[in-house]
Formats: structure tokens, sequence, C-alpha cells
């Protein structure tokens, strides 16, 4: 016997059937905006038994936060107005037309949990034994919402590591293209007249490119740094080590080039052995920078003072000079890449500006954090908080 579905469709048994097993939650309002009737699936959307549920407002049956958090009836908050699964309802009754698909994004109290929800819900009117209601249906749309979401934040995301490339890429090509000229400029000339030159100008133009070579190395390593550490590739190496003593071989190394500038490094610690869990690789690149900067932006003659000291569970190492200072505008900006303050080297030292960037992420890695104190003609202070444990 062939079924006629038009037929099924009025029978009350299909009807009940697909009422209470279709996924959707759905339930119907009076004109009190009151759930007179609900399905199982709106019993296992709201952890609510009907039994809680019927005469009760729409809001408060369904846990929304604005009724909830105070305590009050649905309708009776400020939020309220704005709430548009209120409004779809009211528009129903007095419209009599089916709404378009709505999206409501809200904490709602669900098994006695506040949890930040994504429904997706449409209204209709019906009229049943001379009584106005309003059939409500909502799905739980918010597993698909977190995950539009999530997609958004990483497309966002790696927009912005493509233009960090470009500019990456671009920054780089126009301060390697000016060392490569002057290396390619100087090796021309001595191979053109090698025999006419004197000894003292072949010194010179290989000292010149020696210095151009080298910080044309600088760059091209901070580069590859700096595109490693963003990309996420870094791969710590921590051992337990004295790290009192691994800070003083690092000045130690470092006085070489501090002497050259007549300037002194004072180092200071309350305590004579702090052992720590920490990359030593990257930390001495840390150290390495930090005192770089100290050396290029102090006056031959001042002094460098490098103190490590305990507290509060982190293990703290400041690096301060009494140099030019930073400009309090220039401050924000410092640990961006390719970020350049305003005041100058003393000695016109290079810089890639990449090494701030590069430390403070060194830093992060290590779950520490860095902070920054400076005033023009002051100096600056640098310190670099790593945990002890």
């Amino acid at each position: 016997m062939e079924i006629n579905i038009e037929s099924l469709k009025e029978s009350n048994e299909f009807l009940n059937i697909l009422f209470e097993n279709i996924t959707s939650a759905i339930f119907l309002v009076d004109q009190d905006i009151r759930i007179s009737s609900i399905n199982n699936s709106f019993q296992t959307l709201f952890y609510n038994h009907e039994d809680l549920i019927l005469g009760q407002l729409c809001g408060n049956a369904i846990g929304c936060a604005n009724t909830d958090n105070n305590n009050v009836d649905c309708g009776t908050t400020k939020n309220c107005e704005s709430c548009t699964l209120l409004s779809s309802v009211k528009t129903g009754f007095i419209k009599k037309v089916p709404s378009q698909k709505q999206i409501i994004t809200r904490e709602f109290n669900i098994n006695g949990v506040l949890i930040q929800k994504h429904f997706q819900f449409s209204t209709r009117y019906i009229r049943f034994n001379e009584q106005d209601m309003i059939l409500v249906v909502i799905d739980d749309i918010t597993e698909f919402e977190d995950q539009k979401k999530n997609l958004a934040e990483k497309n966002k995301r790696l927009e912005e590591l493509n233009n960090q490339k470009n500019e990456l890429l671009g920054i780089a090509a126009h301060d390697l293209r000016s060392p490569l000229s002057v290396i390619d400029s100087f090796a021309e000339i001595m191979q053109e007249t090698v025999d006419d030159l004197k000894p003292e100008s072949i010194k010179e133009m290989l000292k010149i490119i020696k210095n151009t070579s080298h910080n044309t190395l600088n760059l091209l390593n901070d580069i590859l740094d700096f595109s490693k550490i963003e990309s996420g590739t870094v791969e710590l190496k921590k051992i337990k080590i004295n790290y009192i003593r691994f800070v003083k071989e690092n000045i130690a190394r470092n006085e070489f080039l501090s002497l050259q500038k007549n300037i002194l490094i004072e180092f200071s610690s309350d305590k004579e052995d702090i052992q720590l869990q920490f990359d030593p690789r990257r930390i001495d690149q840390v150290l390495n920078n930090l005192i770089s900067n100290a050396l290029k932006y102090s006056f031959p003659g001042n002094g460098i003072k490098i103190a490590v000291n305990e507290d509060n569970g982190f293990i703290i190492t400041t690096v301060e000079d009494k140099g030019q200072g930073i400009p309090e505008k220039d401050i924000p900006h410092l640990f961006k890449p390719f970020s350049q303050a305003s005041v100058k080297a003393t000695n016109n030292e290079k810089s890639t500006g990449l090494g701030l960037a590069i430390v403070k992420k060194i830093i992060e890695f290590h779950n520490g954090l860095i902070k920054v104190k400076s005033k023009p003609g002051e100096g600056s202070s640098f310190s670099f908080y790593l945990p002890k444990l």
C-alpha cells in the first residue's frame, strides 16, 4: 500500500514523533511570553526538566544570563530591550509573520554553569484552539561559531605574518644592498689598482670590507633568528647551571668591546650561586644584545652596571647604562622588529633593529618578561625576569 506523505503529515502520531525527535529545541510561547510546551531536545539542550520549565518566562526558562545573573524576570532588564529573541517573539504576535533565522550570542546558565553560547533561532506565529502562540526553534551552533572565529583569527594572523614577511624582505633587501655595494666597490677597486695601492690603503680598504661584512652577517643572522622565532620552530635546550657564573663569563667576553670605548662593566648580585634552568645559547644572545646596546649608546668613560637578584620566584637580570637614554615616545616601539630609537649610537655603531625583538621573544619562550626604564640624558635600564622554577 502506497503511503501518502500529505496524509502522514496530518496524522497526530507523525507530528508527535517529529516534535519529540527533531534535534532542534522547540517550544511554544504564549502572549505572556511564557512557555507552554517543549520537546525532548529542549530538555537536552538546556538541562532542564519539563516540570521546571512550563509556565516560566522565556528568558528565565532558557537560563539567559541577563535574568539569571540579576535574579529578575525576563523582559525587565535594560538588556532585554535589545534581545533579538524577545523582540522576534513580540513582533510575531503583532505582525503574525515568521522571522528569518537569527543568531543570539550571550552567556546562558546551562546545568548550573554560565557558558557563552551561540544559538540560531527562528520564530513562527501559529493559532491553535483559539489561542495565539509563537513557535520557537533553536539550534546550538556554538561549536560552528567558535570554529569560524578561530579560523578568522588564524587567517588574520597569517595575513599579519605574510605582511611581516614582506616587510622583512623589503627591509632586509634595502639594508643588505648598501653594505654589499660597499664590499663590491672596494673589492673592484683593489682588483683593478692592486699594483698601485700602498699597503696602508690596502689595510684601510680591508678594514672597511671586514667591518661591512661583519655588519651584514649580523643582519642576516638576526633575520634568520627572528624568522625561526616567529615561525615557532625554535626549540629551547634548557640545562640547569650556575647562572651567576654564566653571567660573569658573558661579561668577560664583552669586556673586550667595552674597553675599546673605555667603558667599565660592573657586576653585582645578592647571591653567590643561583641554579637556574635555561637555554644557555639563547640567554647568552639576550645578554650580548643588551650589553651591546648599552655600549652603543653610552659615551666613552661611562660605566655599565649589571645586577642579578632574586625576587618573588624570579631571577632578575638588569643591564643599566648612563648613556643618552630613550625618549618616552620610542619606548612602546622598542621591541618591534626593525624599530629604531631616535637617538643615535655614540660612535655611529650599526644596529639591525631586530635585536630587542629577538630578546623579547627569547625571554617569553622562557616564560619570563622584560621591562625597560629610561630617561633622556640619564640612561636606560633593561631588566629581564626568568622564573626560578
